[in-house]
């Protein structure tokens, strides 16, 4: 008889144990979806709806943590040995027809109010002088941590909640130097503002699952390297950022940002760098995945061909230009208009070689009434069709973007000087 309790005893246990290793996720979802999942730190997990619309199910965990629901990367926590049950038939408004039950219901209402607090839009908040955006600022980290700690929703969470709430106030905080020169042009931030921002811990390994604070390291780097070069800028991250798992993220993310704005320029110290450095071998591999793109544009390669529209609605392609050299200027009127030096200077260059083997060409990234706006300028003008396509195939993220391209159609260079003095040494180099 003990003996049989002894084998009760144990198996309660087992099954409590794995209870309180595991959180029960469970829900209706009246949207017309077939399926929903959430990320729990790097991994998804995937409910399917059954035909009224419900899912169920449980999710390993060791410990109570954030995550996210989709597809509406609606925040929740989770917690082992607790349940969550999600409600949703809009669409259209998720705030108002999100509902939350279970054990974990009052965590998620709270994160769903804040979510809306968060996202509400203070026009004036970067009007404000230095001294008066930094009282705000820690204004509103003692104000969310008193809210938070007013609803009694338990340690574990309140303790992470309370980094949570520091750090989204540190990325708004982030952005105050270039945001408040729209107000006032000769801004540059003082020691109130430095002292502020550099309060937050760049080396917090634990927080490094939040968007918001992989936002907040990444942009306070930008902030303090904002005048280095890039290579200065990598070399400040290793020298000062301690945290293997952070230093990873942002050694990762600038040399990523940098080749896709900038292309492969210096890319050997750069990837030597970061294959000495970055230990997470999936950074690496998205960063290998952009340069591979980048090198099939590479001097000598055919330039991908695309799809254009002239003045008077004819299609072509690119191909169709061969012949000549062509000069291109990338342009979007959403960007504004042509800078007016820029314009005289592409006038200028167009005078100067009208002669030579070389046809000056303005792509407009838009619809064609755009093409009026470059009437003007010497040269052919061409509507490009698929903006999408153009944009992945010759990875382009800003503009104005310049390129030369060869009368055999291969590539000179996709990232041109614009027109100017070494726009001209870029064409004599090719014997223009």
């Amino acid at each position: 008889m003990r003996s049989f309790i002894g084998i009760i005893i144990v198996i309660l246990l087992f099954v409590a144990c794995t209870r309180n290793k595991s959180v029960q996720v469970s829900g209706r979802i009246e949207t017309g979806d077939t399926v929903v999942y959430f990320r729990v730190n790097d991994s998804l997990h995937k409910f399917r709806l059954d035909e009224k619309h419900y899912f169920s199910g449980k999710i390993a965990l060791e410990k109570g943590t954030y995550a996210r629901f989709f597809p509406y990367s609606i925040q929740v926590f989770l917690t082992p040995g607790e349940d969550l049950e999600i409600s949703m038939n809009n669409v259209r408004n998720v705030s108002n027809s999100l509902q939350f039950k279970g054990t974990l219901s009052a965590i998620n209402i709270y994160l769903k109010e804040q979510q809306n607090r968060y996202f509400a839009y203070d026009p004036n908040l970067y009007k404000l002088d230095e001294k008066d955006f930094v009282n705000r600022m820690r204004e509103n980290v003692n104000t969310g941590i008193v809210l938070l700690e007013a609803k009694n929703l338990g340690e574990e969470f309140t303790k992470q909640e309370r980094e949570r709430i520091r750090y989204r106030v540190a990325e708004q905080a982030i952005h105050y130097p270039r945001s408040h020169v729209a107000f006032d042009t000769l801004y540059k931030p003082g020691v109130l503002y430095d002292n502020f921002v550099s309060e937050f811990d760049i080396n917090n390994e634990d927080m490094l699952a939040f968007d918001c604070y992989q936002r907040f390291v990444l942009n306070y780097i930008y902030y303090k390297g904002q005048n280095f070069s890039m290579r200065r800028l990598v070399n400040y991250i290793r020298s000062n950022v301690r945290s293997v798992k952070v230093r990873d993220y942002l050694l990762s993310e600038v040399v990523y940002n940098y080749f896709q704005e900038n292309g492969l320029k210096d890319a050997d110290y750069l990837l030597a760098v970061c294959w000495n450095e970055v230990s997470d071998t999936s950074k690496m591999v998205k960063i290998k995945q952009l340069v591979d793109r980048w090198r099939k544009l590479s001097p000598g390669a055919t330039a991908p061909n695309v799809s254009l529209q002239d003045g008077d609605g004819n299609a072509l392609y690119l191909k169709d230009l061969r012949g000549k050299y062509l000069y291109i200027s990338v342009w979007a009127f959403s960007y504004g208009e042509m800078d007016k030096e820029v314009r005289a200077e592409w006038e200028k260059l167009a005078e100067e070689y009208k002669d030579k083997n070389i046809l000056f060409a303005t792509f407009c990234m838009g619809p064609s009434q755009w093409l009026g706006q470059v009437k003007n300028l010497p040269g052919e003008h061409y509507v490009v069709n698929n903006t999408n396509a153009f944009y992945s195939r010759y990875m382009i993220s800003v503009m104005p973007r310049y390129m030369l391209i060869d009368p055999e159609g291969r590539i000179v260079d996709v990232d041109a000087p614009k027109p100017s003095s070494s726009a001209k040494l870029l064409l004599r180099s090719v014997g223009l």
